[in-house]
């Protein structure tokens, strides 16, 4: 099935289970979701982890204490001490998740842009290059998010909002300066039909990606039998 994989079938049985807890355990919940998917490239193992937690957040909730008290309170330092036994992965887990969530959303953009757009004509070799650059971009991010956890911890907030800052000013180049600048100075067009169709072959074939390494994963690490945290 092109949808459907035993990641995203964890992936919304934990959304469910994630609603039946209380606001406090929900937002704490959130928060170590968000940052573990810059400790580990690996989304499948996040799920598993985020199962975990859910899990953990019912019984807290049974005996009256909450998410956050029960991993210290402190949650950059409980991920920076989770960190070493998370299955890192490699970059195209990334690939496999965000590429088929984002390039849906481009390719009907391309088309529109054909459409309505008369006869402009896209640049080819930015076309091409998009997703390597934005291949880049995810791993940059990763490594910024990762580093912004130890920075909070050891310089304090305003030193974390001035990384921040910085990681910023490294999107704005590599996803508008560069492209604008170098990437259209060289020749060659195609069409908003044609960057459609490539776009909508990353996208899929990315999803097929992602049922193929994660239910391959999930065979060796299934998540029913995921063991208590």
């Amino acid at each position: 099935m092109l949808f459907k994989n035993q990641y995203t079938m964890l992936k919304k049985a934990n959304d469910m289970s994630a609603e039946t807890l209380n606001t406090e355990n929900r937002t704490a919940l959130k928060e170590i979701t968000c940052y573990l998917l810059y400790m580990t490239w690996n989304c499948y193992e996040i799920e598993r982890i985020r199962k975990d937690l859910i899990d953990m957040a019912a019984r807290c909730e049974l005996e009256g204490r909450t998410l956050r008290e029960e991993i210290g309170g402190d949650t950059a330092r409980y991920l920076l001490e989770l960190a070493p036994d998370l299955p890192r992965g490699t970059p195209l887990d990334y690939v496999c998740i965000w590429y088929p969530r984002w390039y849906w959303i481009f390719a009907p953009l391309c088309l529109i842009i054909s459409l309505f757009g008369g006869d402009q004509q896209l640049n080819l070799l930015r076309v091409l290059i998009n997703p390597f650059l934005f291949m880049a971009w995810l791993a940059l991010w990763g490594w910024f998010r990762r580093m912004e956890l130890k920075i909070k911890i050891h310089y304090g907030g305003m030193v974390q909002v001035l990384w921040l800052l910085l990681m910023i000013a490294v999107f704005v180049l590599v996803a508008f300066c560069f492209p604008a600048y170098g990437l259209q100075q060289v020749p060659g067009t195609i069409s908003g039909v044609g960057a459609a169709l490539y776009e909508l072959a990353w996208a899929a074939g990315c999803q097929l990606w992602q049922n193929l390494r994660y239910n391959r994963w999930a065979a060796q690490h299934p998540w029913q039998a995921s063991p208590p945290f």
